[in-house]
């Protein structure tokens, strides 16, 4: 089927304007038109007759014109949706870019200052960096990551950081509800207590596991960032062990 390109809107207000015009004079011309005598009808019929077809005409002519307009005006508004669906596709890229080059510079300044904890007190010291950078990109009030022996469920060491502007804020849950959640994937509770787990540093039978509150859908960038802050958390916490024993 072939394109046929759409006459543009000033083309049709100019054949408009221009019938029109042609239109008011035959109109006002028409008596003379007719001015002679017809054998069927008399001269004021013909004149009625006539003026009824250029009426019509100039009606039939205008919702042509109106038509156009408003086909034109559609267009307008889905290339307006389009323009601004692209432009929020635009930003949120912009914002998702900004957020990678945030979380990459934290991670990198890290990653310069690790190495193995000397003793417990470096330790404690290396996961809170990593838990505050992680309530930092998060955005959220508080996390706990606590490191718990999968054989018997004690629990081997827990740290916690709070933002700066939240307050201490107790919660509870056991270790045999968190491995729970994590063994059936479950990130959150109806207490909307989230829990992430390492992936795991076998041999050993410590596993890291990241706690904090979330009361609305977790996003998946940050939750992205979440797992890898828990591996770090575990990874820190095996290299002390492999540097000191179990203590």
């Amino acid at each position: 089927m072939a394109f046929i390109p759409r006459p543009r809107i000033e083309q049709f207000r100019n054949i408009f304007l221009l019938v029109f015009l042609v239109l008011v004079v035959t109109i006002i011309s028409t008596p003379l038109l007719v001015k002679e005598d017809f054998s069927f009808f008399e001269e004021e019929t013909w004149e009625a007759i006539f003026l009824l077809a250029q009426v019509s005409l100039a009606w039939n002519i205008f919702r042509l014109y109106e038509k156009a307009v408003a086909a034109r005006e559609e267009e307008i508004k889905k290339l307006e949706g389009e323009y601004q669906k692209r432009e929020k596709e635009l930003l949120e890229t912009f914002t998702y870019l900004g957020k990678i080059n945030v979380q990459i510079s934290l991670i990198k300044d890290f990653m310069k200052k690790i190495k193995t904890p000397k003793d417990r007190s470096e330790m404690k010291k290396y996961l809170d960096d990593i838990l505050h950078m992680a309530i930092t990109i998060s955005r959220k009030d508080w996390m706990t990551v606590r490191i718990i022996n999968t054989e018997n469920m004690q629990t081997v060491a827990e740290h916690r950081a709070n933002s700066s502007k939240s307050k201490e804020n107790d919660f509870k849950i056991g270790n045999r509800e968190i491995m729970d959640m994590a063994q059936n994937k479950d990130l959150c509770n109806k207490q909307n207590l989230c829990v992430l787990p390492s992936a795991g540093s076998k041999p050993y039978e410590e596993k890291a596991f990241l706690v904090f509150e979330e009361k609305k859908a977790v996003d998946q960038e940050v939750l992205d960032f979440l797992k890898a802050a828990v591996n770090q958390c575990e990874v820190v916490h095996t290299l002390y062990v492999l540097g000191h024993g179990k203590k």
